[in-house]
């Protein structure tokens, strides 16, 4: 006998919309926990050293009772100048009573695709699924920032 059960599908927001960038604020809270851990004791900076992987350099900005802004980086080091460039460069704001975090400004190394014609909710949709996109890889290649980790890795 073949049971079968009808369940309500919820479908997926479209990208570009306000309700597919709320979706991928949520996406990317998850993701930042993940990799950081209890926010409440991340260090003021840390980095993620994994091996055969570039080093991820995590910056808290500023904390408040329900945000905390981040910086996430790498750092390339200029072998001519012995100057630092840390790209892509974003800061993210993290919001712990929506369990969001959205891209508030980025730097990356391509000269920015957003055209003056694209609407401010494209831009925020094409930074946050970037943001999105960096943490899962992050992630996969190993990357944590936890309370052990940031006290060893303190500069």
């Amino acid at each position: 006998m073949r049971c079968s059960t009808n369940f309500a599908r919820i479908p997926h927001p479209d990208p570009n919309t306000f309700a597919g960038l709320m979706e991928v604020y949520e996406n990317n809270y998850i993701k930042l926990r993940k990799l950081c851990g209890n926010f409440d004791i991340l260090h003021e900076y840390s980095y993620s050293r994994v091996s055969k992987a570039l080093d991820l350099h995590l910056q808290v900005i500023e904390r408040t009772k329900y945000t905390i802004t981040l910086n996430l980086t790498y750092r390339f080091i200029e072998h001519n100048d012995n100057q630092s460039k840390d790209l892509p460069n974003l800061q993210i704001r993290v919001y712990f009573d929506a369990m969001q975090a959205e891209v508030l400004h980025r730097e990356m190394r391509r000269a920015s695709t957003d055209s003056p014609k694209d609407s401010r909710l494209r831009n925020k949709w094409k930074d946050n699924r970037f943001l999105y996109k960096w943490l899962s890889f992050c992630i996969a290649q190993g990357h944590v920032f936890d309370a052990e980790m940031s006290r060893i890795n303190c500069i």
